[in-house]
């Protein structure tokens, strides 16, 4: 018998940074418990022009954004993330209500690296993040794939 063990989501042997860009209060309250409770380390925006200014300070791992957003949208963000390289090349997922084929590949088509639509259950964040974290493992190759904890470990029951 076999079952999945909860560890911390870690990067280079420290919490993954996740940047949150979410206009409505409620569900953005509920992200930031759902990733803290997964061991990330949460930073929350109301706006996209907020996650800017906090991002030309400050390093992120991965970007969860929504799309529809007063001001500057999700797929406009993603796109000045992805044209200024003083923000690094943080993993972007747009989460959006918008869920048809023509919205993904918009979404994808201005550089989001995944995409959710909502409503955003627990363990389908889970497994994206995870998949956002093997590629920033990619990323470096200079780093033994060892130092990095994708969320989950397999444990076997069997002696």
């Amino acid at each position: 018998m076999e079952f999945f063990e909860k560890t911390a989501m870690h990067l280079d042997g420290r919490a993954v940074k996740v940047l949150v860009v979410e206009d409505n209060k409620v569900e953005r309250m509920r992200l930031h418990a759902v990733l803290q409770g997964m061991g990330l380390a949460v930073i929350t925006a109301e706006n996209a022009t907020e996650a800017l200014r906090f991002l030309k300070k400050n390093f992120v791992d991965i970007v969860l954004s929504d799309w529809r957003m007063p001001g500057v949208n999700g797929l406009d963000l993603c796109q000045r993330i992805a044209a200024d390289p003083t923000f690094g090349r943080p993993y972007f997922i747009m989460l959006t209500g918008q869920s048809a084929g023509a919205d993904f590949i918009a979404a994808m088509d201005s550089g989001a690296d995944d995409f959710i639509a909502k409503p955003a259950w627990r363990e389908e964040l889970r497994v994206r993040l995870q998949a956002g974290i093997r590629s920033l493992q990619r990323q470096q190759p200079d780093k033994p794939a060892a130092n990095f904890a994708t969320g989950f470990t397999r444990v076997s029951t069997k002696a």
